[in-house]
């Protein structure tokens, strides 16, 4: 764990998605409720749970009684990864949002450096694996999935889909959102691109699953985030014609 001092922001909300994270939560509450408090001296931590059937909602309600910082909003059933977020951003209260998957890959300590950007003027701060701890099938469709996205929407980040990000809450709730995928991480950097936001990239560390099944690397989920980008983006083209 890296210790980072910096000067507190004013407000943080925090949320995690999860889906059948019966295993990681409880852990990951307890690192958010011991580091976030450091780094906001207002804060909440969402847990959005989307419609597990494991036992992950009943063992965040659990957590919520105890404490009043943490919170659980349910989806009645699986909606997926996009719907998580859009969800998260919904639902939080405070100036800045920050999320990460709840599976435990990544060290909340080093939002501090984040949080330090932030401090300096910087309203969109995204995170990077320095180096993935997937093994090489989901490397190379993460690669092939970030050339898609790039040669249609020229973000040209250094990784579009890391679950580490810290952005002003007035830029992400602004945002008109039309995905519900796993593309929707690389949509709303689009939709900040295209309101003249400029990223802050921070390498982060990513850890091995220890826990639980990733569900990122089914075919259905990468076949419905082709499309919808692939949507979005004819969608795009056809109202930038219909302005000329």
């Amino acid at each position: 764990m890296i210790a980072v001092v910096v000067q507190k922001l004013k407000s943080l909300s925090v949320f995690f998605p999860a889906y059948n994270e019966e295993a990681n939560l409880e852990i990951l509450l307890q690192q958010a409720k011991r580091i976030i408090p450091t780094l906001a001296r207002t804060y909440e931590l969402l847990v959005i749970d989307d419609g597990s059937t494991d036992r992950s909602a009943a063992i965040v309600r659990k957590l919520a009684k105890k404490d009043s910082h943490i919170k659980l909003v349910s989806h009645s059933k699986n909606l997926g990864y996009g719907e998580v977020l859009k969800t998260g951003i919904r639902e939080s209260r405070f100036e800045w949002i920050f999320w990460s998957d709840s599976d435990l890959q990544f060290d909340l300590a080093e939002l501090g450096f984040f949080v330090q950007a932030a401090n300096q003027g910087k309203l969109a701060i995204i995170g990077y694996r320095k180096k993935r701890s997937e093994g090489w099938g989901r490397q190379f469709n993460a690669h092939l999935f970030k050339w898609y996205i790039d040669a249609l929407f020229r973000l040209h980040v250094k990784d579009i889909d890391c679950a580490f990000k810290l952005i002003r809450a007035d830029l992400l709730k602004s945002l008109r959102l039309n995905s519900g995928s796993a593309f929707t991480s690389a949509e709303i950097l689009y939709r900040l691109k295209k309101k003249k936001v400029r990223f802050t990239e921070i390498g982060v560390t990513h850890y091995k699953r220890l826990y639980g099944q990733p569900t990122g690397a089914k075919i259905s989920v990468i076949v419905k985030a082709c499309v919808e980008s692939l949507t979005t983006y004819i969608n795009i083209k056809l109202s930038s014609l219909k302005l000329k």
